[in-house]
């Protein structure tokens, strides 16, 4: 779902409409559903907010309808009814980009709401994670969906699958630079989690050498996109927030202050270090912009937006 300001009034109000990005694909998606799920969980786990117990709580449950009795998920419902979409390349059933983001909300749900229903669905759901992939920017999401099951549930299963995952994308590098697919090169910033997941899964399974790779990768790519962000005219709150992901998580698995100064510098860029030198998140209104444009802040705000800033702005 996507807001923009009413003409009529654009100080005051916004106008949602459905993603059509391909044709028409809904007015809610898994994808980011899931993403809402993690947010709201930490929100709870850390802070307490009863609300966003009860908003991770009934997130869950429409990830219970997205998924297929064989454990896939589609993405996209297409009206208010629930109607699912199950024709359009970006709602496909089982795509692994929601597949995997289903997992890391469903593993959270277990984290926070108890086992029962949320494990049968993760472990039905996990066998269409299980097959090769060259998305290791996806790949990153797995890491992160078992290295979370594993940490509520202590299952050996899990931490394995966390760390064969994570010798995937340990595989494929330029220099020390982790690539999101094998042999392409730029990087994309947006939803690059690689050093996210290596640095979380090395420390917390104890393997120096992943967490090595993640430290390396955040000296030669993300330290560099810490100061890109506050200069480029194109940046979107989902590159931010995946910078600030991979250096918090860096940060906390060495020690090493850099890595936290780095993601402070990145955070910033939602305040006002920017191109435009204008707030990307609207304190007063609540939300987050969809990003710098030619140099501009946009006044559309999507959830994907909102979600990201939002988890970028946690720390």
């Amino acid at each position: 779902m996507y807001a923009a300001p009413d003409i009529a009034d654009p100080e005051k109000r916004f106008l949602l409409r459905p993603a059509q990005e391909q044709g028409v694909e809904g007015v809610a998606c898994v994808d980011d559903a899931a993403r809402a799920v993690v947010l709201y969980c930490r929100l709870w786990q850390e802070y307490g907010i009863r609300p966003a117990r009860l908003a991770a709580e009934s997130l869950l449950r429409f990830l219970a309808h997205m998924q297929d009795e064989d454990g896939r998920f589609v993405n996209f419902i297409l009206d208010w009814t629930g109607q699912k979409n199950v024709k359009t390349e970006s709602s496909v059933p089982g795509g692994l980009p929601w597949q995997s983001r289903a997992l890391h909300a469903l593993a959270w749900g277990i984290a926070i709401f108890g086992r029962d229903e949320w494990e049968e669905r993760f472990d039905r759901g996990l066998r269409w994670v299980e097959e090769p992939t060259r998305h290791l920017d996806v790949r990153a999401v797995c890491v992160l969906a078992a290295l979370q099951h594993w940490r509520t549930t202590g299952a050996a299963a899990s931490a394995d699958r966390a760390l064969l995952w994570a010798s995937d994308i340990v595989g494929q590098q330029a220099g020390d630079v982790l690539l999101d697919s094998p042999g392409v090169q730029p990087v994309h910033l947006w939803g690059h989690l690689q050093e996210t997941a290596l640095a979380e899964a090395g420390s917390a399974l104890d393997r120096a050498d992943l967490v090595a790779h993640a430290q390396a990768s955040a000296d030669a790519f993300l330290l560099p996109a810490s100061d890109w962000c506050g200069t480029a005219r194109h940046v979107l709150p989902f590159e931010v927030s995946c910078t600030v992901s991979g250096l918090s998580a860096v940060a906390r698995a060495t020690g090493d202050s850099r890595y936290q100064q780095g993601a402070v510098r990145a955070r910033s860029w939602f305040l006002g270090q920017n191109a435009a030198g204008q707030p990307v998140y609207d304190r007063r209104r609540g939300l987050v912009y969809d990003g710098i444009d030619e140099g501009r802040v946009s006044r559309n705000s999507g959830a994907e937006s909102n979600i990201e800033g939002a988890l970028a702005l946690l720390g």
